[in-house]
């Protein structure tokens, strides 16, 4: 795979797909799980597919920092320009449930931005793996009125936790941010969103391969997003084609604390 990124892209995609062999392979087994402290759910995939993940990844790039949800953070990260964001397993509910919406997230941030981005979700065989460095934003297109289909959380859905939509919206929840996110970049529903802080790791990945289908990716309020950061955390998010997106940070803009 030849390019900016080629090798990376190649690693990352096979190492996403082995992690999705693996979880597969427990899952039909019978997956043990637990809870972390936070009471989060956590399974024995999650933990043997970040190893997995760690030594596919920093092994074939070993000078690069690492971000992952199953492994303890280091400020060692901080002060390397490449950083590899991992979710082993985006959606770790619907995966004990047996849901087909979970995924394995890879992203490679550059200098806190997203330069490459792999989705897996092994249930449904599906890959996405994109390089967005030197990507272009679609010009906006999306005429003011118009109703619009919004990828969203399962459990937003569930317990009426989402921001107010405009008219019309229509809403179809999905488990994984990642897989969501890898759904929008490939053109199902028109954008993705969330009121709620989520973890890097949740949306780097998936926020690479929107953007490296022109789609702009941001806070909900349209603030820039910045990765690899001391607390690794985003503010919200918001996803879709930019003349949407446009009409969308405005509609959220007015329910903004001042």
């Amino acid at each position: 795979m030849d390019g900016v990124y080629g090798r990376e892209l190649e690693v990352a995609r096979d190492a996403a797909l082995a992690a999705g062999e693996l979880i597969e392979r427990l899952r039909r087994e019978g997956v043990r799980y637990g809870r972390k402290a936070g009471r989060e759910l956590v399974s024995e995939a999650d933990l043997e597919a970040a190893a997995l993940l760690e030594r596919r990844l920093l092994g074939a790039f070993p000078g690069d920092g690492w971000l992952s949800e199953e492994h303890r953070d280091s400020r060692e990260r901080l002060g390397v320009r490449r950083v590899w964001v991992v979710d082993p397993i985006d959606g770790t509910r619907e995966y004990l449930q047996g849901v087909p919406e979970y995924a394995v997230s890879v992203a490679l941030v550059v200098e806190g931005q997203p330069v490459l981005g792999v989705v897996h979700n092994p249930a449904t065989g599906e890959l996405f793996a994109e390089v967005c460095s030197g990507a272009t934003e679609r010009p906006p297109t999306e005429p003011t009125g118009q109703p619009f289909e919004a990828l969203v959380g399962r459990g937003e859905h569930a317990w009426d936790d989402l921001p107010p939509l405009p008219e019309g919206a229509i809403v179809r929840p999905v488990g994984s941010v990642a897989y969501r996110l890898a759904l929008l970049s490939r053109g199902e529903g028109n954008a993705t969103l969330t009121g709620f802080g989520r973890a890097e790791w949740d949306v780097a990945a998936g926020a690479a391969l929107c953007m490296a289908a022109g789609l702009r990716v941001t806070g909900v309020l349209g603030d820039r997003l910045v990765f690899n950061q001391p607390r690794p955390m985003v503010r919200g998010l918001l996803a879709a084609e930019p003349g949407l997106h446009e009409r969308l940070t405005r509609f959220f803009s007015q329910f903004a604390r001042r």
